[in-house]
């Protein structure tokens, strides 16, 4: 390859600038050093982060360039230099310090992409409408407050991104940016919108997060190119009637706004797949959600809804509903024709019961009901056939049904803060389960049965009534977590050698007088909290806990011995008495 001795001269003085090497790449990406050949002269260079505080005056001499990246440098002004290389097509010079971009700019009539988020721009040059082959232009990340009405004529623009500036309002004449298929306003300080937006009708993908939007133009509703809507962080209380025009719509995000009602129109939306209402001051949802035939995630959490129409049930590809933090009292049985249903999440409501059509639910993984009401479960619930993750603690629950037995595939279970005084003989059929939390119930004895779960990673029995563990309790190989803190505990069995995976063991608050010498076993504990007891003496198998880092033993009656603790600090065991 056979460049013209100008530019490899002007290559050679930039490697002495930058201080080192400038390969030749076959790809250009902003985020390299290098340089690409055309015809055998350079069109295209980058140099990424190269510490640069002005742009190098060799690049002149690069007069054939289509492609210029400077991104990451510390460039504090752009030099009327660049504006002489008529060929660029695209310039990356984002990253940098920047304050003010020359009128001179429009020379670079070829131009089809400008990068120059991340600078110090206050303000765009009033000319910037000339560069009419402009398709790309991002601007995010600077201190704009406004844009000049010449922007309208950047008729071929295809990408505008002004998030993440000062901008308070936008001139009517961005209406005219016919090309105009994804618009980014996130970020600023827009508190109304111009209605001449309806006028862009190739837009795909508009996003307003973070703005402070009262409410959205009539007009709105003609952009019916649009396929992705992101509104969240406003304060929009409705929304127009108009917004059931836009049916090309597939993502339509307004959580975190002030949302009261939702127009019957939303229900003429049937393409859309991701509906996010989280955040708002909703207290119910239209029947004609039920229309949304293609809908796969809605998210209604943390709002006031107290009751969910029957036609939810009509969402039959429904893939995610996220209701929790609401004051829903009752589901509607429909809800068992959401066959595709993988989670459900209802937790901190006000539900006393549940359908027995929630046993329909056969693609559901996760159901998450903490903070309810609950004081029985239907025995359809057993019928959950790939249910994974099942939370029901902070209920009223007395006792549960024996068809719980029958969720196979369960893997996390939470009981905790329940009013539970006895589990089924058949929790040993839970083959699959890791995490078996029942902490702070009435539970008075745990089946022998539970030895079954050889699965089993934690249990917690803490806060119950126990009065005795069982033996089988030894059989759970691969136990990690066991805590029976709070109880009524006077020994433990000497079945606990064979868990020998055990890393956290917790018996603080129980009435233990003596430890067995088979505690040498546990060789992987490293907690190992055994406060507010009745020792009067600490077994020296516990001096053969390897791995031991903390040992708690406070308010026990535990004589003096000085040697045996001095010992374990030795080991770096920090002991607390």
């Amino acid at each position: 390859m056979s460049i013209p001795s100008k530019e490899k001269g002007a290559l050679k003085n930039l490697q002495i600038d930058i201080g080192g090497n400038i390969p030749h790449v076959d790809e250009l990406k902003s985020y390299t050093i290098g340089y690409q050949t055309k015809n055998n002269r350079i069109s295209g260079l980058c140099l990424f982060s190269c510490g640069l505080d002005r742009i190098p005056k060799e690049i002149e001499q690069l007069d054939q360039l289509e492609t210029l990246y400077l991104r990451g440098n510390n460039i504090t002004k752009f030099s009327e230099i660049m504006c002489t290389l008529k060929l660029l097509k695209s310039i990356d010079i984002s990253e940098n310090r920047l304050h003010y971009i020359p009128d001179a700019i429009i020379s670079l009539d070829a131009l089809e992409e400008l990068h120059i988020e991340t600078n110090n721009l206050r303000h765009l040059p009033e000319k910037i409408g000339k560069l009419r082959n402009l398709e790309y232009l991002d601007v995010s990340g600077n201190k704009l407050a406004e844009l000049p009405e010449s922007i309208s004529n950047l008729d071929k623009l295809k990408f505008l991104d002004l998030s993440n500036n000062e901008i308070n309002k936008l001139p009517r004449s961005i209406g005219a940016l016919h090309s105009l298929q994804f618009l980014y306003l996130g970020n600023n300080n827009l508190k109304t919108l111009p209605e001449s937006i309806g006028f862009l009708k190739s837009l795909k993908r508009l996003n307003i997060r973070k703005n402070l939007l009262a409410q959205l133009p009539k007009s709105f509703g003609s952009l019916t190119s649009l396929t992705s809507c992101f509104l969240k962080g406003n304060n929009l209380k409705t929304l127009p009637e108009s917004i059931g025009n836009l049916t090309s719509l597939k993502y339509l995000g307004i959580n975190t706004n002030n949302l009261e009602t939702l127009p019957d129109s939303i229900g003429l939306l049937d393409k859309l797949e991701n509906l996010s209402l989280g955040n708002n001051e909703l207290m119910s949802i239209p029947k004609t959600i039920g229309k949304l035939k293609s809908l796969l995630r809605f998210d209604i959490q943390n709002n006031s809804i107290k009751t969910l129409p029957d036609t939810l049930g009509e969402l039959k590809l429904l893939n995610y509903f996220w209701a929790n933090n609401n004051a829903i009292e009752i589901l509607p049985s429909s809800i068992g024709n959401l066959k595709y249903l993988s989670s459900l999440d209802l937790k901190q409501n006000q539900l006393k019961v549940l359908p027995e059509s929630i046993g329909s639910l056969s693609s559901l993984l996760e159901l998450e009901l903490y903070d309810n009401k609950l004081e029985h479960l239907p025995n359809s619930i057993g019928q959950l056939d790939n249910l994974e993750i099942l939370d029901l603690s902070s209920n009223k629950l007395l006792d549960l049904p024996k068809t719980i037995c029958q969720l196979k595939s369960l893997k996390e279970f939470d009981l905790s803060t329940n009013k539970i005084s006895t589990l089924p003989n058949c929790i040993g059929n839970l083959s699959n389960l890791k995490n078996l939390i029942l902490g702070f119930n009435k539970l008075k004895e745990i089946p022998e049965t539970i030895g079954k779960l050889q699965e089993l990673e934690t249990l917690d029995l803490g806060k119950n009534l126990l009065k005795a563990v069982p033996d089988s309790i030894g059989n759970l190989n691969s136990l990690k977590y066991l805590y029976l803190y709070y109880n009524n505990l006077k020994e433990i069995p000497d079945s606990i050698n064979s868990l020998t995976k055990l890393e956290y063991f917790n018996l603080s608050n129980n009435e233990i007088e003596i430890l067995p010498d088979s505690l040498e076993s546990l060789k992987n504990v490293e907690y190992f909290l055994i406060k507010s007891n009745k020792l009067a003496h600490i077994s020296d198998s516990i001096k053969e806990m390897k791995a031991l880092k903390h040992l708690d033993v406070e308010k026990n009656n535990i004589q003096d011995e000085p040697n045996f603790f001095s010992e374990l600090r030795e080991l770096g065991v920090k002991i607390i008495k």
